[in-house]
Parts: C-alpha cells; structure tokens; sequence
C-alpha cells in the first residue's frame, strides 16, 4: 500500500497564519493544560513548609510594608481609602502583572527540555501559566475581599456597587496585556538571555513608577501625563474606581491602553507562532 494512501487521524503541520492561534487544538489538550498548572504550583513550592499558603503570606506581609513605608514614613496619600484595602489591592494587582510577565517571558527557555522532546501545541504552555496566575490571584483577592469586608462593618463609607461587575473584564485587559509583552519578551530571549535578567530588576523598578503604592492623583503638573502614557497605569487606576469609586481616569487614557494591550497581544502570538519553529536550534 502507497504511503500516501493511508488515512491519518491527526496531521501536524507548520501554522499557514502567523497570527492564528489554533485554539481547537488547545482544546482538545485540556488536561495538558491542567497538568501544566499543577506542575507549575508543585515545583513553585516542592521541599517548602507552607507551600500554596505563601500565596496569602506574601500579599499580607507585603501590605503592612507599604503601609509603614509609604503611608507613616513617606506621608502618600491613599484617596481617602484605608491604607490596607488601597495598599492591598495595589500589591495583588502588581503581582499578578509581574509574575505573568516574567512567567511568558521565560515560557520557551523553562520548557525547553519539553519543548525539544514531544509535539504538543505550544500555546497549552502560555494559557497554562495565565489560569496558574489566575489561581493564585483568586486567592489572594479573597483575602482582599474579607479585608473589604471588615472595613465595610467599621463604618468605611464606600457602599458595594454594580461598578464590581466590571472587574473580571479589567482582570481580563490586565492578562492579556501582560500576556502579550511577555510573549514578545520570550521570543527575544531565546537568543539573548541577557534580557531576563534585566527583565527581574527592570520589573522592580518599574513599579515605582506606576500607582501602585500611591494614586495617580499624588502626581502633579506635567509628569501626570507621562504616567498617564503607561498603559498599566488605566488599568490600575479603574480597578480602584470599581472597587473604591476614586481614581484618576479618562475615556483617552482608556482607549490608548487598550490599543496598546491589542498591539502587544497581536505581536507577541506572531513572534511566538514565528520563533516556536526555530527556536530548539537557537537554545
């Protein structure tokens, strides 16, 4: 029988489109999907004694730092909004941006061994490490949430509001945004590991730079327009506005971080649909 007869379940075969992300594969790969998850939280905390419960230490120890600092120290204002909920969901927010970003930026050179050994579609990796992230931040807003609460009952005059069902959509602009740098970042650094490194002390500087331990309103004159030019910078400040109901934001500072979010997303699965193919010969 010819070769070129037989009847194959399933072809493999290099992606036509740059930009397609073959999500009917990614589909059927589901449970890779989920072993990835809790292979990536099992060897996050293997040999540690509170495992999974760092995830609510961190954000806690992280809060009462900022509020002795910023709050006691520093003198920033917080927008009227109790240090522990402004400082709180600013540290999650900022966490679960970073560690997304360093995560997708190193997604070919940590699972290079796998990558190199068996096909599978390479897009189970990046999704995998958004719903890991995604966990850990579900978490730690629970904590946030139970914080809230607290306040809410020791006369904390900010009322629960329809402005909450926003949240999972500005969670969503926040993930793809980081998704989509870090998917450029990690085809960069196939070649030039160099750029992880920098990414590592470029992130803890960066937050300084952003509302994340202060307000946008904390800045004035013409500065607050290059803050306002930083695309987390809409992000951060309307998940306060829904949470808080303050914040400085603006239909411009909105659409431009979006537009900036789609141009990422879009560049990151073309570097990442055009470097899987080489990239084993490259590492």
């Amino acid at each position: 029988m010819n070769f070129d007869d037989y009847k194959w379940d399933t072809v493999i075969e290099a992606k036509q489109n740059p930009f397609a992300l073959g999500l009917r594969q990614v589909i059927e790969y589901r449970d890779l999907i989920f072993l990835f998850v809790k292979r990536d939280i099992a060897t996050t905390y293997k040999q540690t004694i509170l495992g999974p419960l760092w995830y609510i230490f961190q954000p806690i120890f992280t809060t009462v730092m900022f509020i002795i600092v910023f709050r006691h120290v520093a003198y920033l204002g917080t927008d009227d909004v109790p240090p522990a909920l402004f400082y709180s969901i600013g540290t999650i927010l900022w966490s679960l941006f970073s560690s997304l970003l360093t995560s997708q930026a190193r997604v070919f050179y940590s699972n290079k061994d796998i990558f190199g050994k068996v096909y599978f579609p390479r897009l189970t990796v990046p999704i995998s490490i958004i719903f890991g992230e995604l966990l850990k931040f579900a978490i730690q807003f629970v904590i946030f949430a139970i914080i809230f609460i607290i306040h809410l009952f020791n006369d904390y005059k900010q009322f629960l509001s329809l402005n909450l069902l926003i949240l999972p959509f500005i969670l969503l602009w926040m993930v793809l945004m980081a998704t989509g740098l870090g998917l450029i970042i990690s085809s960069i650094t196939t070649r030039y590991r160099d750029l992880a490194k920098a990414l590592e002390f470029f992130l803890s500087m960066f937050m300084y730079a952003i509302p994340v331990v202060y307000p946008l309103s904390e800045v004035t004159g013409k500065i607050r327009i290059i803050f306002a030019l930083n695309p987390i910078t809409a992000i951060l400040e309307c998940f306060r506005y829904c949470c808080f109901g303050v914040g400085v934001i603006s239909l411009k500072m909105i659409l431009y971080s979006i537009g900036c979010t789609v141009v990422f997303l879009l560049a990151g699965v073309f570097l990442f649909n055009k470097n899987e193919k080489v990239f084993v010969d490259v590492i």
